[in-house]
């Protein structure tokens, strides 16, 4: 069985035993039917091509959100049930990277994040894809442009979850970009990695001598130890704390951790499920609404985004079901679901 396979027969399985508030009633019936169109959406995005397919993926991952709200222990019965996108995309572009997406304040996109307890793009805030492209692990090897500066981070937290306390950690793929400026200034450094607001607290841990900054390769770009030096968290994680709490997300897994910067005035950094779902509704716009563009934008002979944009459509096929399962297995737990009395029963 292929990880793709895997991937689907997983999400599949909840139909039968859905997570959190979706186990009754009308939430159970949405959640179900939801997760079936999902799965149509996910097949016909694998049979078709480039100049198809964000459509399919995205009211694949639309579909997804739908099922993540009827579900979600955070959403009420006075707020599960939403319409519209509550995304819009500005289309008038020549590149993918200059189109813009502008979130609402209501409909699905700001219905998954408080899903998720998460905070979604600020209302009324334009934000362009060059922006939002980087902040999706897929996208890190193969970038739509190549000046980016805040991409999503790989953060990988020392001691924990074997034990209940953590000081250090590893923050990996910082750009070359990042040490070609400011090289061993402590500030200048700290101060790009603030523009995640999850690293604010930390501090540059100091491993050369003379007080110089251990800068090791990682991937696609370099790595950087952080700490923290208070007896206050996160130094110190009981077992209803998680990682989310310090404003680190996790993708597709519990394994899958990282950073992202926060976006216009958002206090927290965008989550990736929410930035791939910015991006797909994106392209699914160029597509729908502005095709002679778009064939424009994927002519591998004669468009330089054309590469990246076929690698995120090839990677989302299976990005957008695996991170559908682990976000509603988020939802089951000894502190979250239905076993806990709920605040408003399901319906």
């Amino acid at each position: 069985m292929t990880a793709a396979s895997t991937v689907f027969r997983n999400l599949r399985a909840l139909r039968h035993d859905p997570p959190g508030y979706a186990k009754q009633g009308a939430r159970r019936t949405t959640f179900q039917s939801a997760l079936e169109q999902c799965e149509q959406f996910l097949t016909a995005a694998g049979i078709a091509g480039y100049a198809t397919r964000p459509v399919q993926l995205f009211y694949a991952l639309s579909q997804a959100g739908r099922a993540i709200v009827a579900a979600s222990p955070h959403v009420g019965n006075q707020g599960w049930r939403v319409s519209g996108h509550g995304l819009t995309a500005n289309t008038n572009a020549l590149l993918a990277a200059d189109v813009t997406v502008t979130a609402t304040k209501a409909g699905l996109f700001p219905a998954v994040a408080s899903a998720l307890n998460v905070e979604a793009l600020v209302p009324d805030e334009p934000v362009a894809l060059r922006e939002l492209w980087p902040l999706l692990p897929e996208t890190a090897h193969v970038p739509l442009t190549d000046d980016a500066l805040l991409p999503v981070l790989l953060f990988f937290p020392h001691g924990w979850p074997e034990v209940d306390t953590f000081s250090h950690a590893e923050v990996s793929w910082i750009p070359h970009r990042v040490k070609d400026l400011y090289g061993a200034d402590h500030v200048r450094v700290k101060e790009h990695l603030d523009h995640y607001p999850a690293l604010k607290d930390s501090a540059l841990q100091v491993s050369h001598p003379m007080g110089g900054l251990r800068w090791d390769r990682a991937g696609p770009g370099l790595t950087l130890e952080v700490e923290w030096r208070s007896g206050s968290p996160p130094l110190m994680l009981p077992d209803q704390r998680t990682l989310g709490d310090l404003g680190v997300a996790c993708y597709r897994s519990a394994d899958d951790c990282v950073l992202t910067p926060a976006v216009g005035s958002m206090s927290t950094g965008l989550h990736p499920f929410l930035a791939l779902w910015a991006i797909l509704l994106a392209l699914s716009s160029l597509a729908r609404y502005e095709p002679a563009a778009w064939s424009k934008m994927i002519d591998i002979d004669r468009s330089a985004e054309a590469n990246a944009i076929e690698h995120l459509l090839e990677e989302a096929t299976t990005a957008v079901p695996a991170a559908a399962f682990y976000l509603l297995s988020t939802f089951e737990g000894p502190h979250l679901g239905p076993r806990n009395e709920p605040q408003n029963s399901p319906a």
